[in-house]
């Protein structure tokens, strides 16, 4: 119940933040067009008009997408908009039409407007009462758009206020989008395969979102947040590498180095050098990327990866999935299931979940709601902390057992085949650890933000079949490890050469090199003594 209080109030104080930003910038709008066609008032009403209009749409848009999305209309919701053709268009309004819950949330969303209106027109008429809130509404407004000021945003913020401007603002983004994916597309590098010897039927490479090994049992976390993989380990199946770090703390920049050749102190773009999905197609490989994270997280980069494999699913893809809002990563278990119905003679499966992603509550069923409080005491977290620190940590914990579960279940669906499955963090986050800070970014100087997990389970069948495999993999589990040098360790696994393919950075060779520092946002990374500054 705190729970929902906290977030309930919050959500109130932005909303209304936000509102005195829009109805300040309204004001300035429409006092800069008075003033400019103020001697022609034709002109000014039909400007005016025009702008309600479209202000009138972004608004009913906004209502839409917040009602079945979760979040405002924004520019990939646009862009979808504007690829679809007549029929699909139909489609999608058919869906919603027929959809009785869409009828009841816009009638309610009208009578509380009518509502509003008759109380504004009776404020309105009363001289005393009109000029107050005249007083307040500016008042609270020139405040806000002030902070907004201060602290760096507040053009972005009374720009993207104003709807005509917002829409400007979107077809920006996409103009700019669509020019740079036509930059990567085109700059795709040749793969030229120096050695194939790959036969492993299935290889699962498991993506995760801002999960820090910190907070799993089988890393050593005070509360049971990982029984299914535990329980996996002790069957000698798993194997959980423990000193392995993301180069960065930011999905973009950690994918851009995961896949590809490009690394830390690489020179030029990371499209330009060779990826893993381009190598295993030429090698043989049928690509599926199978994601519960809308197309537009990860920007161009998740756009480039899918868009090279032979099969991609999105779940929260707004185009071939219209009806489905923000799904727990159980959604991702029918997709592969499905896959899994066709079978290739090689097979390689990307699944990229939502995992312990912000906000943490939205994560996991009711069901897994496990750890509260008090359990908080006993986890090493800081001295002293709130409530709310201590709701919003359990919370996360939560997010962490149920995504053992959804790792539990990916492992069903292979115990009877020939396959290797591979899971890792694209980056950590800190939760009220070592500092009196929740999230992550590269400006985040604990070792939480990169700490990742990075485990290797193999089913019986891969097992038996490659046993010299399956000695390097269970030798190499303490080695320091950073996961830009990734691609190198699949294709080692895969047994595939290309160029860019160098040994001595994958962590399950002989000759793999064990000196190499390992820095992050100006410091080198020791799992013993955290981030040092480099001099």
């Amino acid at each position: 119940m705190l729970i929902g209080w906290f977030s309930f109030f919050r959500e109130i104080l932005i909303w209304g933040r936000d509102i005195a930003v829009i109805f300040f910038s309204a004001a300035l709008l429409d006092i800069t067009v008075y003033l400019i066609f103020n001697k022609f008032p034709r002109i000014h009403n039909t400007i005016k008009k025009i702008f309600l209009l479209i202000s009138a749409c972004m608004f009913l848009a906004d209502l839409f997408a917040i009602y079945y999305y979760q979040l405002p209309f924004n520019s990939e919701m646009l862009n979808v908009a504007l690829m679809t053709n007549f029929r699909e268009g139909s489609e999608f309004i058919q869906i919603y039409l027929s959809d009785l819950h869409f009828w009841l949330f816009f009638i309610a969303i009208g009578f509380i407007l009518m509502l509003f209106m008759k109380i504004f027109r009776l404020i309105l008429s009363n001289k005393i009462l009109a000029c107050f809130l005249l007083i307040i509404c500016v008042s609270t407004g020139g405040w806000a758009a002030v902070r907004e000021f201060r602290i760096g945003g507040g053009v972005h913020k009374i720009k993207s206020s104003i709807a005509p401007f917002r829409i400007a603002s979107m077809l920006n983004d996409i103009h700019q989008s669509l020019q740079k994916t036509n930059e990567v597309m085109s700059r795709i590098p040749e793969v030229k395969i120096t050695k194939n010897k790959s036969s492993i039927p299935y290889v699962i490479f498991v993506l995760g979102e801002s999960t820090t090994r910190n907070h799993m049992s089988i890393y050593g976390y005070n509360l049971i947040t990982s029984p299914n993989l535990a329980k996996c380990q002790n069957e000698g199946r798993l194997y959980v590498f423990n000193d392995v770090v993301s180069p960065h703390a930011l999905t973009i920049l950690s994918l851009q180095k995961i896949f590809t050749f490009y690394r830390y102190g690489s020179a030029g773009e990371w499209f330009t050098y060779a990826n893993l999905f381009s190598i295993l197609k030429e090698a043989g490989y049928y690509t599926m990327w199978l994601s519960n994270q809308e197309m537009s997280i990860g920007g161009i980069v998740t756009k480039f990866y899918s868009g090279l494999c032979e099969q991609r699913k999105f779940i929260e893809d707004f185009k071939d999935n219209i009806t489905i809002a923000v799904t727990t990563d159980e959604a991702i278990l029918p997709l592969l299931d499905k896959s899994l119905e066709i079978e290739h003679a090689k097979n390689f499966y990307l699944i990229h979940l939502i995992g312990t992603h912000f906000h943490y509550y939205k994560r996991y069923p009711k069901s897994f709601e496990k750890f509260y409080t008090q359990d908080e005491d006993k986890t090493g977290g800081l001295i002293n902390m709130s409530v709310r620190q201590k709701i919003l940590r359990a919370q996360y914990d939560n997010a962490i057992l149920y995504n053992d579960f959804i790792l539990g279940e990916i492992i069903k669906r292979f115990e009877d085949k020939n396959a290797i499955i591979i899971y890792i963090s694209d980056h950590g986050e800190e939760i009220f650890d070592t500092m009196n800070l929740l999230g992550h970014n590269d400006g985040v100087l604990s070792p939480n933000v990169i700490e990742i997990p990075f485990i290797i389970w193999l089913s019986e069948k891969f097992a038996a079949s490659y046993p010299e495999l399956e000695a390097r993999i269970a030798s190499s589990v303490h080695k320091p490890y950073m996961t830009d040098d990734m691609i190198h360790t699949v294709l080692d696994i895969m047994q595939i050469e290309t160029h860019g393919y160098d040994p001595a950075k994958s962590i399950i060779n002989a000759s793999f090199d064990i000196t190499r520092p390992r820095i992050y946002s100006g410091h080198i990374y020791d799992k013993e003594k955290g981030l040092i500054a480099i001099q």
